[in-house]
């Protein structure tokens, strides 16, 4: 298949922009419409890039799945004695317990291979999918960016015919050949990757980020590390980190479409997750970011070496109604990607004290926070009080998050009302939480005068119990 670019020509200085991706004859010279839109999202185009990324990403997942288990982290997590806390209204996932997690993971690990090999592939990145939004909805105090967008890609993968070359399944005839997928399915990796980095980027434009802080706080702890030590201990090197970070999320993904560019971006890329990779030891989302790049190339660079496209069938027709349904499905996914990043700047309060809206929302890598709690309970019926410590009941990887984590506390204040109430005691619950952002001086985070297993969370707004004198 011959890959076509697409050119932007500005001609006052003479630039061009060549994407990654072929839109030949797709829109009206006049005007652009919905129905142009539609043809540009259902254009037939190579599908090497989607087969390639199959390939890398259930590397990558096999990788992480084995990581959590060797590393100790299941074992913390779910099979010491404890509590863990879930999203808020998935409480019930707290089934996931015990033992039986060796074999949850190990079954997600076999998942990851039948992926990347694209044995009985459909059911394999369906099943893998719903392993994995298990163990992120479950596990909100290790919540982390880099497992939201594994979670995603786990989604897209269930949804892509990444099968259809280079797979067992092809080559057992369990479904058809094709060198072919629909342009949509190649985009949606370009937006959820801009989405990333762009929203990272301006995540940095806060005050803290700009002044080095708290990067000069970490790297002074990690400049005691063998080898990269006396690297990391160098003055400039957290201004380099800070702004150099700061525009490489800004600038990536400009410069990986931009065709003269693209190589070094990449090479830029590939050595910036391997610098996060080695000094802040942030697991498999280096290598994860780095699969997302092959979307950015045209897919003739994979030809070469991938099954030969002239062996492949043409893609079968889709109904009209299935492509309306799905273009209604990418808008709202679409639409709701571009909101939950921002959604913080429509509640009261700096995001990185009171967490709200910091989730799934590439807020990454900018905020150290520290702190204590304990809380008072009150009979209703006798008036007597006592304490209660957070670590008689949630694990230990979990204390430091009922502290600084609102939602946690307020969590936390709830399972203590309800294992009171199961002995005919009935509660109120204060906390007492003392935090500090960014190395600053330890301050109230919630108003201990409220009773917390006695309000409501506040799904979409600012809870006034968080105090906010940061």
């Amino acid at each position: 298949m011959i890959v076509q670019g697409f050119f932007f020509k500005t001609r006052q200085v003479g630039c061009k922009l060549q994407l990654p991706f072929p839109l030949k004859n797709m829109l009206p010279k006049s005007t652009i419409n919905k129905s142009a839109i539609g043809q540009l999202l259902w254009q037939p185009v190579g599908n090497s890039p989607l087969i390639v990324f199959r390939v890398l990403f259930g590397l990558v997942m096999f990788g992480q799945c084995v990581r959590w288990v060797v590393s100790g982290w299941v074992r913390e997590m779910y099979v010491l004695p404890g509590y863990n806390f879930t999203f808020i209204g998935f409480e019930w996932l707290n089934v996931l317990h015990g033992s039986g997690m060796y074999f949850y993971f190990g079954c997600a690990a076999l998942l990851s291979l039948l992926v990347c090999a694209g044995l009985f592939y459909r059911v394999s990145a369906f099943l893998l999918a719903i392993l994995i939004s298990a163990v992120y909805l479950s596990c909100k105090t290790h919540y982390n960016n880099h497992y939201y967008l594994i979670m995603l890609l786990c989604w897209f993968m269930a949804t892509m015919p990444a099968n259809k070359r280079f797979s067992l399944d092809a080559k057992l005839s369990f479904t058809t050949r094709s060198a072919q997928c629909h342009q949509w399915q190649l985009w949606l990796f370009i937006f959820q990757g801009a989405c990333v980095y762009v929203f990272a980027g301006i995540a940095k434009m806060n005050a803290d980020w700009l002044h080095a802080i708290p990067m000069k706080e970490w790297l002074h702890i990690k400049s005691r590390r063998p080898y990269i030590g006396w690297f990391l201990k160098q003055s400039w090197m957290p201004w380099l980190i800070v702004y150099g970070g700061l525009l490489f999320d800004l600038l990536v993904v400009p410069g990986l479409l931009y065709h003269k560019t693209r190589i070094w971006f990449f090479l830029l890329a590939a050595g910036f997750h391997v610098f996060n990779g080695v000094v802040f030891q942030i697991g498999s989302f280096p290598f994860m970011a780095m699969s997302l790049f092959v979307f950015f190339f045209p897919s003739g660079l994979f030809d070469r070496f991938l099954p030969a496209a002239n062996e492949a069938h043409l893609l079968q027709g889709i109904s009209t109604n299935k492509k309306r349904w799905t273009n209604y499905g990418l808008v709202a996914f679409v639409v709701l990607q571009l909101i939950l990043p921002i959604r913080h700047l429509f509640i009261t309060g700096p995001v990185g004290w009171t967490e709200e809206g910091h989730r799934m929302a590439w807020q990454m890598m900018l905020r150290s926070k520290r702190g204590t709690a304990y809380f008072t309970i009150k009979n209703k019926e006798t008036y007597s009080t006592w304490t209660v410590q957070p670590d008689s009941f949630v694990n230990k990887e979990s204390l430091l998050e009922v502290a600084v984590l609102p939602d946690v506390t307020w969590q936390a204040a709830q399972l203590l009302k309800q294992n009171y109430a199961r002995q005919k005691i009935y509660v109120s619950v204060f906390a007492h939480c003392n935090a500090s952002l960014n190395y600053r001086p330890y301050k109230p985070l919630i108003d201990s005068t409220v009773d917390l297993a006695n309000v409501k969370w506040n799904y979409f707004g600012h809870n006034k119990w968080i105090l906010l004198n940061q």
